[in-house]
């Protein structure tokens, strides 16, 4: 998982915890078609809500980490930082400041 994780940037991370959020939403809707019983589709939709709000935690926790060290990014030099990411920590690559 390291070599995957390495070094990424921000949006890189912000784009793959909202896709995990968005597929976990679109997953629990197709199990609500399949499943049959109500008691199952109860479970799997808590169960899919649980990982779609894990996912969007795990945003907003990176780009607070990616905040935190923006004001260091020069107009010449990005920064990189370690953040946590599902328990992981990862290099994160915090772009140069736009003007």
């Amino acid at each position: 998982m390291s070599v995957i994780w390495s070094t990424v940037t921000v949006d890189t991370v912000k784009t793959a915890a909202l896709g995990l959020s968005g597929a976990s939403l679109v997953i629990g809707l197709i199990m609500m078609k399949v499943v049959s019983s109500i008691v199952g589709k109860i479970v799997s939709i808590v169960i899919f809500l649980a990982i779609a709000l894990a996912g969007y935690s795990q945003r907003a926790a990176v780009i607070d980490c990616a905040n935190a060290v923006k004001g260091q990014a020069t107009a010449t030099a990005s920064v990189e930082t370690t953040c946590t990411f599902f328990g992981q920590d990862i290099t994160v690559k915090v772009p140069q400041p736009s003007k």
